[in-house]
């Protein structure tokens, strides 16, 4: 398996934690190689290097069955493809487990002709390619004809409390994510700004956090928004249990993690639809949606679900029950060995246990 550093932040790093977390690598004997981490160009020149010449030795002495390379775009489309076409001259099939929701914008925005050939061999020389959504499997086929494109969605664990009430307004609002324009946080400050009371945003994540802070001084705000750096654990843990309303109001996405683990937690959502995310949160049904952008909108949003105790309850609940049916690991899982053992690839016997 190819990705990014097991520590890294990301939706990548995340979903390749929850395989290790849960026992998939022991179960299939996933030998994982990160070829990209933070730091200077020569740090992740070397990462890169020293994975490639791993995987051609475990080619070499036969040891590789599947390839399962994980993609979201620019950079990593690139550096996956060395492994990619590698795979190919050694008769050895791949999947590409595509991430990202940029990757639209980048194929079509960014690359010239050349590189959008390239990528359509990447692709249609994949054995399966893997999209988070049904939707980005349309965009897929219909970008790359040809490409074996299959739904596999994101999955999270139902947090094993079972006490999930969320009654009150207490820590209030929750952003899990980057930090910048991409994923709506600005847009989520200045919304915040016109919602009056004393409730709280507490924004979780990395990136552009200077200029946060700088929006919420400018807005008035500043006390009532906590700025809490990247956060993982026990701590997202915390914030989960104890947070009322979880928002999202990204510009592009795959299917957001962060948006499965707030419903998983029995939180209401308010979210924009795009990317894969329409396929999880349905209007009225688990959540809000309003437009990427519309800070009206989601001010309005804000305040129904601040108000409206019985509703949240609603839609949370509704929320957790459709990641217990659709969207967690014990459905998911199965969908993604299917793919695997297609291969002829078998699991290690000794790490299942039966039941009785």
């Amino acid at each position: 398996m190819i990705g990014t550093h097991p520590y890294a932040k990301g939706g990548i790093a995340a979903v390749v934690a929850k395989y290790r977390q849960t026992g998939l690598f022991d179960k299939w004997r996933i030998t994982y190689l990160f070829t990209h981490v933070d730091g200077s160009t020569w740090k992740k020149l070397t990462t890169a290097l020293f994975a490639y010449w791993r995987m051609i030795a475990l080619l070499i002495k036969g040891h590789v069955g599947l390839i399962h390379i994980h993609v979201a775009s620019r950079a990593s489309v690139w550096r996956k493809s060395i492994f990619a076409f590698t795979a190919i001259l050694f008769r050895v099939p791949y999947v590409l487990h595509m991430h990202g929701g940029q990757f639209e914008e980048f194929f079509r925005g960014e690359c010239g002709p050349l590189r959008r050939e390239i990528i359509r061999a990447l692709l249609r020389n994949a054995a399966t390619v893997i999209a988070l959504s049904v939707s980005w499997a349309a965009k897929l086929r219909e970008m790359v004809p040809g490409a074996q494109v299959e739904v596999v969605y994101n999955s999270v664990s139902l947090p094993r409390r079972k006490t999930l009430g969320h009654n009150e307004v207490r820590n209030g609002i929750l952003f899990l994510g980057r930090i910048g324009t991409g994923k709506g946080a600005f847009d989520l400050i200045r919304a915040f700004a016109v919602v009056s009371g004393d409730v709280k945003l507490a924004l979780g994540g990395d990136g552009d956090v200077d200029e946060a802070s700088k929006l919420a001084r400018q807005l008035g705000v500043s006390e009532r928004v906590q700025l809490l750096g990247w956060v993982t654990g026990e701590d997202k843990e915390t914030l989960l249990s104890t947070a009322s309303i979880f928002v999202l109001p990204s510009y592009n996405e795959g299917l957001p993690i962060s948006v499965l683990e707030a419903m998983a937690w029995g939180l209401p959502v308010i979210t924009t639809p795009v990317g894969g995310i329409p396929e999880v949160v349905r209007q009225g049904e688990e959540g809000v949606m309003v437009q990427p952008g519309d800070i009206s909108g989601l001010t309005a949003a804000l305040r129904q679900l601040l108000d409206d105790e019985p509703l949240r309850q609603r839609l949370g609940a509704n929320g957790r029950r459709r990641i217990q049916h659709i969207f967690s690991d014990e459905v998911v899982f199965p969908q993604l060995e299917a793919i695997w053992a297609r291969f002829g690839l078998l699991p290690n016997v000794s790490k299942i246990t039966i039941e009785a």
